[in-house]
């Protein structure tokens, strides 16, 4: 299953899902890169008028996580659109974190 499947998940290793289950979005968390570490920003938008900012966050070199739980799959799709090419853009990557839930980032950034 791929990334916009979103009746399903696909099976994770044991360590990803580690790192899913310690996870809370209250958490001040550092992601590993390159130079440095950078901040992190957490984001649950409630529409796509929402989405510049996450972009805005992007560009800035800040990650994203991305909380779309509650949303309609067909807005969490759009979302996850805009946010990819984005990405693409930035010459970044997206990372699955749990059902709904994804991590965006900038390029030079190493999720390990």
């Amino acid at each position: 299953m791929g990334l916009f499947d979103f009746m399903g998940r696909d099976s994770r290793a044991k360590s990803e899902q580690k790192a899913r289950d310690s996870y809370t979005p209250s958490q001040n968390v550092n992601a590993n890169t390159e130079n440095n570490s950078q901040p992190l920003s957490v984001f649950k938008p409630s529409s796509l008028e929402e989405v510049s900012k996450i972009i805005d966050a992007l560009k800035n070199g800040k990650n994203a996580v991305v909380h779309l739980e509650g949303l309609r799959a067909e807005t969490q799709i759009r979302i996850i659109d805009f946010l990819s090419g984005a990405v693409y853009t930035l010459e970044g990557g997206v990372y699955e974190m749990s059902k709904d839930v994804y991590m965006f980032s900038p390029s030079g950034v190493e999720i390990k």
